[in-house]
């Protein structure tokens, strides 16, 4: 099972499992039929190209991703950040799944058995198998195919153990979850490399693009930004932002409503009452800790953190620890103070004077009382012991043993890392020869070890630590609980929301804008529940309470705008400002050209700013340094005349004067099938990043999520 332990081991990686997996993995067939909580007419999680996913459909294929990333990573829970990304993900990649099985269907793509074999078994493993990590080499980060084998191979195999084999059956559901990503992954490339290669690439244009790749210029430049003038020089009409909007309706489109709603929070935090009650508690603390021969049991009792019979040097405390320790003589004590919302209370057990860290080998072999061989596993480790202690090098036989084991290496440990498995082995590590092969039994394991190195010796110091915590009582929860109800009850409180809460002392958040299946509100944990309160609410005004952990929100319902098109009056501002802008543009281009000036440093005088220089910069760059995407000085860059003053123009920041003052050719020789397959490629990715745009907007998509979840 060594394969599938490796497995679980990769399940920090899984962010990258899923970006590659929502990009490539087929959900499933839908459930044709069934019944539903609120009949079939009105169970709607979302529609695609008239096809009704319902809330059953879309929470199945949630659980089963969920319980793939469960499976993957080993953990029994997921958090919400987790959660909520889970159920995007799972949404766009049903509607991508059926927005483009409805055009491959058309056309005729498939994906055979030989060609999925091929992908598996063959000389071109799939991209997806290729950046999955449980195939991967550990130490390359490179694709491994025995890895890849040897899962297959697990999962295929097997065993005569039922637990084994029920986590068997859990990887082969893996597999196939797998082959389906894989499949998708082909058919999508099909559909992508159809599209692409229907858009001709000539030879003018391949040899147009590589010129002007490779003529990179030193740019130097004047701005005048936007912000420096003030928006009252300029006057924007109600009918101008009317007529931009009306022209660019098609860019206001919304799948989901959009929620506006004021609320402000109150955090459920400890009373005076809270800190004296834990303050008396520290008191007893103390007088025990103080009179204590074994300081564990105490610290047990007090503390969260337990205690630990080991040695830690001054990085590893806080300043405050610091300066006692280094003062304090042995069985001294501190506290109970307050810092912050704990007491602390602190004893010195012991000082000494001794190295932070070790450089270990080892190996550890199950003992007796796990195997049943006592002498056989004696006798093995003995013999294992003499071949190092004869000469044969520490990580020759590690590797002997286990070739993953890299000889054996544990790296650097402190004592505290150490603790973990047995002080016995604390006190070996740090009084062992270096070099010097040891055996040592532990609960469970035999060991064999072997020190490399130590750290020069420091100050250590063995500290029994009481942090006590205050958390708000039940009585705090409830006189909190008590004060928002009755605000929430007053009345009016509809229609004077922000009046009376601000008379309570309450800060109101006024007027936020959040999308009806935004996973948050402001990134507070736990709060999609008011969005969807406030989505699906009839009624404008309506006023509630929620119950976070250690947390209450009360939110006002503002408005419910329903999806389509966004309403000019939330899109007016921003409208506004872009016209405001163009016209700002407008009138610094005209007031620079009636002045005649001749240089950059004089537009630059003018301006009222300093001159700039950008390099290496041609036509096709994107982010140009310091300025973002400026195509105004790509075009200087490729065809403005050398040392001669061009503008001012409209830039996205400002207005711009500018300076080809060098310009290179590239030493790069043309090759016109090279040139014309990274235009292809180019239009791939943007056709792959538009398609589903424009299958959505032509097959329609109908997200009614916010209603159910």
């Amino acid at each position: 099972m060594a394969t599938l332990q490796k497995i679980r081991d990769k399940g920090t990686l899984l962010v990258i499992v899923i970006g590659l997996a929502l990009l490539a993995f087929v959900l499933g067939d839908l459930l044709t039929s069934g019944t539903t909580l609120f009949g079939r007419a009105q169970d709607k999680a979302f529609v695609v190209n008239r096809e009704v996913i319902s809330t059953q459909q879309y929470a199945d294929k949630i659980t089963q991703f969920e319980e793939f990333q469960k499976m993957v990573s080993g953990q029994s829970s997921l958090d919400e950040n987790v959660s909520s990304q889970i159920r995007e993900a799972v949404y766009q990649q049903m509607v991508r799944d059926r927005l483009l099985g409805h055009q491959t269907a058309k056309l005729g793509l498939t994906v055979t058995k030989e060609e999925l074999n091929d992908l598996v078994h063959g000389q071109s493993i799939s991209p997806v198998l290729q950046q999955l990590p449980f195939f991967l080499d550990p130490q390359t980060g490179m694709f491994d195919r025995r890895a890849l084998i040897e899962f297959i191979n697990t999962v295929n195999i097997p065993s005569p153990n039922p637990q084994e084999q029920a986590l068997v059956n859990q990887y082969k559901s893996l597999w196939l979850f797998i082959e389906e990503m894989i499949r998708t992954q082909r058919l999508e490339e099909k559909y992508i490399s159809l599209l692409s290669n229907a858009v001709i690439v000539n030879d003018v244009e391949a040899k147009t693009a590589f010129e002007h790749s490779q003529r990179n210029a030193d740019i130097e430049y004047a701005m005048k930004s936007y912000f420096t003038v003030p928006d009252s020089v300029v006057n924007v009409t109600d009918e101008e932002v009317k007529a931009f909007y009306n022209k660019h309706k098609s860019s206001f489109r919304m799948e989901a409503p959009l929620v506006k709603l004021s609320y402000f929070t109150k955090g459920i935090t400890p009373s005076e009452e809270d800190y004296a009650e834990v303050e008396a508690e520290s008191r007893k603390a103390f007088d025990e800790l103080s009179g204590a021969a074994n300081p564990a049991a105490i610290v047990a009792d007090y503390s969260q953190t337990p205690y630990r019979d080991v040695f830690v040097s001054e990085h590893m405390l806080t300043p405050t620890q610091v300066e006692f320790v280094r003062s304090a003589a042995i069985n001294e004590m501190y506290g109970p103070k307050r810092e912050g919302d704990s007491f602390h209370i602190y004893k010195l057990i012991d000082k000494t004077v001794a190295p932070d860290s070790v450089h270990l080998r080892m190996m550890a072999i199950p003992d007796a009382s796990m195997v049943g061989q006592d002498s056989v596993i004696t006798h093995f480790v003995d013999s294992i012991y003499g071949a190092i202690v004869g000469g044969t090098p520490f990580a020759e036989v590690a590797n002997s043993l286990n070739p993953n084991s890299n000889g054996g290496d544990m790296g650097w440990a402190r004592e505290i890392d150490l603790a973990g498995f047995s002080t016995d082995l604390v006190k070996t590590a740090f009084n062992a020869p270096i070099g010097q092969p040891v055996k040592l039994s532990i609960p469970g394991q035999q060991l064999i070890l072997q020190v490399e190195e130590r750290t020069r010796p420091v100050n250590k110091y063995k500290l029994a630590i009481v942090d006590m915590p205050v958390l708000p009582s039940e009585k705090t929860s409830n006189n909190i609980d008590n004060e928002l109800n009755q605000f929430v009850s007053t009345p009016g409180v509809e229609q004077k929301f922000n009046e009376l809460a601000s008379e309570k002392g309450y800060m109101v958040m006024p007027g936020i804008t959040v999308s009806a299946n935004d996973f948050t509100l402001a990134q507070i944990p736990g709060s999609r529940q008011v969005i969807s309160w406030a989505a699906n609410e009839k009624k404008a005004g309506a006023v509630k309470k929620f119950d976070l952990t250690n947390l209450r929100i009360i939110a006002r319902v503002e408005r419910v705008i329903p999806s389509g098109t966004t309403p000019l009056s939330e899109v007016s501002s921003g409208i506004r400002s872009q016209l405001v802008n163009e016209k700002k543009a407008e009138k610094i281009i005209s007031d620079l050209k009636s002045q005649n000036l001749s240089s950059t440093d004089a537009y630059a005088t003018v301006m009222n700013t300093n001159t700039d220089t950008v390099r290496f910069v041609n036509f096709n760059t994107q982010n140009i340094t310091g300025l973002g995407f400026e195509p105004a000085l790509n075009a200087v860059s490729a065809f403005a005349p050398l040392n001669k003053v061009v503008g001012p123009m409209k830039g996205n920041m400002g207005v711009y004067v500018a300076t080809v003052v060098n310009r290179t050719e590239g030493t790069d020789e043309y090759d016109a099938d090279e040139q014309k397959n990274r235009i292809l490629n180019n239009n791939a990715y943007r056709l792959q990043m538009q398609s589903v745009e424009v299958l959505k907007d032509k097959l329609g998509v109908e997200d009614n999520r916010f209603r159910f979840f």
